[in-house]
């Protein structure tokens, strides 16, 4: 299994183009990614699966199996749009202006792994998010003490 772990903060030029980390690159084995908005509708970022892991991770769907209108929207919000990018030999992709817009990049992405795929978001963003997390964790702990 894939796992992506840490955080790294690489930049970001004018074309779009970011380098993947490199610990990221070599989980990779070759397989291009699924890019697409975030799953969570409080933070702006973009999710990056290796192929091999959001193919796994879908459902199968068949024409002949009408599908829920909760599955029919999920398709079109987190299938239907999305980018597949493949990093070229100096492990460079260049992001989708729309993904691009929608994470509030624009000069610097930070990456965080997230086991089985890693999010890329807004550096200053990204540190907010880790901040509140730890908050969040924090409280729940000092809630669950005698």
């Amino acid at each position: 299994m894939t796992q992506f772990r840490g955080k790294f903060i690489n930049g970001l030029d004018k074309k779009g183009r970011c380098s993947v980390p490199a610990s990221f690159r070599a989980r990779l084995a070759g397989d291009g990614l699924v890019l697409r908005r975030s799953t969570n509708p409080d933070h702006r970022y973009i999710e990056a699966w290796p192929i091999a892991q959001f193919d796994a991770a879908s459902r199968d769907a068949s024409p002949l199996n009408p599908l829920s209108p909760d599955q029919d929207a999920e398709d079109y919000a987190f299938v239907v749009d999305v980018a597949e990018v493949t990093p070229d030999p100096e492990g460079r992709v260049i992001l989708p202006r729309d993904l691009i817009e929608y994470a509030g990049l624009t000069d610097g992405v930070a990456f965080l792994g997230r086991l089985n795929w890693f999010e890329m978001w807004e550096p200053a963003a990204a540190e907010r998010r880790i901040e509140e997390a730890r908050r969040a964790i924090a409280a729940r702990s000092a809630a669950a003490a005698p």
